[in-house]
């Protein structure tokens, strides 16, 4: 089962990619440029979304309920 952890997402915050987002793909969530995701790669979080929850949530929060949502989608 794929997890998102408070890592992945500070990875995003920290990212040089242009236009960052957090995919999974392969059983894996990575960090990819959106222009450019590997095919079939599903978009977990962009970094734009990502900083506005950060704004209400803390990255534990947003992490787990991420992770909740791969679970459902059958990730």
């Amino acid at each position: 089962m794929a997890e998102v952890t408070v890592e992945d997402l500070r990875g995003l915050l920290e990212s040089d990619v242009p236009d960052p987002v957090l995919v999974l793909t392969g059983g894996r969530v990575v960090v990819e440029p959106s222009g450019d995701r590997t095919a079939g790669a599903s978009e977990v979080i962009t970094r734009g979304d990502l900083r506005r929850q950060q704004a209400e949530r803390g990255l534990d929060v947003i992490a787990a309920t991420l992770t909740t949502t791969i679970v459902q989608r059958g990730g």
